[in-house]
């Protein structure tokens, strides 16, 4: 604590206040006439200079202490300027304090380190505070503190209000200038501009776009022994994250070496490790089992438990077999074409067969066969009519379908309520056909039943079928699932839709999908009966889940998808202050939640992902180019860099090659400069199969 009576002596306040006015006992200013005492401690609060004004009693003394202005009045102006030298002199200690805090932060927060969007807040008031009580009292603050401080003060001052573009802009001059030896030295060629910058820049969240060949694995391990070698980070508190084992051995192996080279002593490692081994530590660090299923070792044990399962969900009931069946191939609503050579396209990619072994043109004709035949109705596809007579000029008649043994026959008519067609159909025409094949039936003394498009459109065309079949006479006596799965055994269809259940199983898992969310992406992608499908798929994870469960094992998907439970649970609370993700462009849904969680689970540590999305090509395994090509609207605010000069191909290439890949709207847009320089085109169109000449 200050000691205002070692400043200010008895006898000099005597004399400006008068001994009956003012005395300093204890460490307190007092002021008998008004009743007033300041602790000496108070003075710490102090972020201005006293100052005298003239009163018309005598002269007031004015201290800003916190944010009250208290004064002293009736003083005498003899002495008055000893007083305030003296008095003041105590006061720029505490300001001095203040200021070297200011400085420290300042220091700290746009300095040393990146000035983050997390940390933007706190910058602002620091400037917005210091720009107030500095030009409130800027000749005084000249006068009474030391140049080197007053210049600091107007540096910071001068921000005011921030932008945090100019300040980003002054860390990374500075920083430039400061670590050139650094950045010329790390890599066995000097780093470009665009990748010191990449190294640089370490706001809250940050993205690295990297053409081939541009040296996004140089940019890695740079910002990981730059950080360490600034001392803005031990090596335990960086995670560098590879999407496979081999590239997080090369990382590892490249940072040894250039720490070497760049002289910079590592006394321990940074942890690079690939998600799935990353998710695999935490797990055994919490004590959760990590014995891998046979399923991981295994492909063909996993699909003949995904085969087992179906083929059970399948007997378990009728509806099952005949919901399932109805998802294959995928329905497509015919009106939703323009032209006919549309449907014909459609038609011909995707073959309609039946499970009673016939091809029928269309998806609605698929549903009415396989209900016929699940319930044991007898029925031709297309058989000849009893009748001769032709319903159009050179076609002779035949229904879609004729129940044997009866006079019954089947028609689906592609119609809506409002009796329109396809687009590419006459609806006129087709009516009055319809009109005729009614006539013709009367006439022949045969029986007709209808089926409709809307029908199938409002999702009664089987139930409203077998009320029709049940007037005729016609009893449904459903066959036995059992029979029903072993002739789709002989014909291979229980294998074939096992794959693609062994397909969506996996990137449901990656992706983390509900059974909500299913629904969600299936009606984003058109498929009909989307609540039929997510029902069956959720039935088949719920069904997986389980068996990992009864073998006490976990898979690949398990060791993210358990590891994000563990952090969220916070089993375990994570130490990292800087997370380095590479190949973010293959980056999945499930993987993403992860690294989430690490960070509102962590102490607040910066993100920098690196990544090229022109590079994407691990779909197959759940890699989602929207969260590199949409990062912003998923993940927040984040600093971009992107490296464009590549040193793996020349400027032929590069050109002919960006403007194909940026047709697509969805990719970055990248003007890749190339080291190689060429003036002729390197571009060569080769035929495999010259002509024979």
């Amino acid at each position: 604590m200050h000691d205002i009576q070692a400043k200010l002596s008895s006898n000099l306040i005597g004399r400006l206040l008068g001994k009956d006015c003012i005395c300093v006992q204890n460490d307190f200013l007092i002021a008998l006439k008004n009743d007033i005492s300041i602790a000496s401690d108070s003075f710490r609060e102090c972020k201005g200079f006293a100052t005298l004004q003239n009163g018309i009693f005598g002269q007031v003394l004015v201290l800003s202490i916190g944010n009250k202005s208290v004064k002293y009045r009736f003083l005498q102006k003899s002495g008055s300027a000893e007083f305030l030298k003296v008095l003041n002199a105590s006061i720029a200690e505490f300001i001095n304090d203040y200021l070297s805090k200011t400085f420290n932060e300042f220091e700290a927060y746009v300095i040393r380190e990146y000035p983050r969007d997390t940390r933007m807040g706190s910058i602002s008031l620091l400037c917005k505070s210091l720009s107030e009580y500095y030009h409130a009292q800027a000749d005084v603050w000249d006068m009474c503190l030391k140049s080197e401080s007053i210049q600091k003060v107007k540096q910071i001052v001068g921000y005011h209000p921030v932008q945090a573009e100019v300040l980003r802009e002054y860390h990374e001059n500075f920083q430039l200038e400061k670590r050139m030896s650094f950045f010329d030295r790390v890599e066995s060629n000097p780093l470009t501009h665009e990748q010191r910058l990449g190294v640089l820049r370490s706001n809250d969240m940050n993205m690295v776009l990297a053409a081939a060949g541009t040296g996004k694995t140089s940019v890695m391990v740079a910002k990981a022994l730059d950080l360490i070698d600034r001392g803005l980070a031990n090596p335990s508190e960086i995670l560098v994250l590879a999407y496979n084992r081999t590239a997080a051995e090369e990382l590892r192996e490249r940072l040894v070496d250039k720490a070497e080279s760049g002289r910079i002593k590592l006394e321990s490692f940074p942890q690079i490790s690939t998600f799935h081994a990353l998710g695999r530590w935490l797990l055994r660090n919490t004590g959760v089992p990590t014995y891998l299923s046979e399923f991981t070792q295994d492909e063909m044990k996993f699909k003949q438990w995904v085969t087992s399962w179906l083929e059970k969900h399948l007997e378990s009931n009728s509806t099952n077999l005949l919901n399932f069946i109805s998802l294959f191939p995928q329905p497509v609503n015919p009106f939703g074409f323009n032209t006919q050579a549309e449907y014909e396209r459609y038609v011909r990619d995707n073959e309609f067969r039946t499970l009673n072994g016939e091809k029928v043109k269309s998806y609605q004709e698929l549903l009415i066969a396989n209900f016929l035949y699940m319930n044991g109705v007898a029925y031709t596809y297309e058989a000849p009519y009893v009748s001769k007579r032709r319903i159009n000029i050179g076609f002779d008649y035949r229904p879609d379908f004729y129940i044997q043994d009866t006079n019954i026959y089947i028609e689906h008519f592609g119609i809506d309520r409002q009796r329109k067609t396809r687009a590419d159909i006459d609806a006129a025409k087709y009516n009055e056909a319809i009109r005729n094949k009614r006539v013709l039936h009367a006439e022949c003394g045969t029986s007709l039943i209808e089926t409709f498009h809307y029908e199938w459109i409002e999702e009664n065309l089987t139930s409203s079928l077998k009320i029709k079949l049940e007037k005729q006479g016609i009893i449904c006596k459903p066959i036995k699932s059992e029979d029903v799965l072993k002739k789709l055994r002989e014909e291979g269809r229980i294998a074939d839709w096992s794959d693609l259940l062994k397909k969506a199983l996996q990137a449901i898992r990656v992706e983390r999908l509900t059974e909500e969310l299913i629904v969600n992406r299936l009606e984003r992608a058109g498929i009909s009966q989307p609540k039929n499908a997510a029902t069956l798929l959720d039935a088949l994870h719920q069904g997986y889940i389980q068996e990992l469960k009864n073998q006490n094992a976990i898979d690949f998907d398990d060791m993210i998808i358990r590891a994000i439970q563990v952090i969220e649970n916070e089993d375990y609370i994570p130490k990292w202050r800087y997370i380095l993700v590479d190949e973010f462009q293959d980056i999945s849904a499930a993987r993403m939640e992860f690294i989430k969680a690490i960070i509102a689970k962590g102490p607040e540590p910066s993100l920098t992902v690196v990544g090229d999305d022109w590079q994407s090509i691990y779909r197959f395994s759940g890699g989602k180019l929207e969260l590199t090509t949409r990062f912003g609207e998923m993940i927040g605010h984040y600093t971009a860099t992107k490296l464009q000069k590549t040193f793996r191909y020349n400027n032929s290439i590069a050109n002919t090659a960006g403007q194909f890949i940026m047709e697509n709207p969805e990719q970055y847009k990248k003007h890749i400069e190339t080291h190689t320089k060429v003036n002729l085109s390197q571009i060569y169109l080769l035929d495999s199969k010259p002509e024979k000449l």
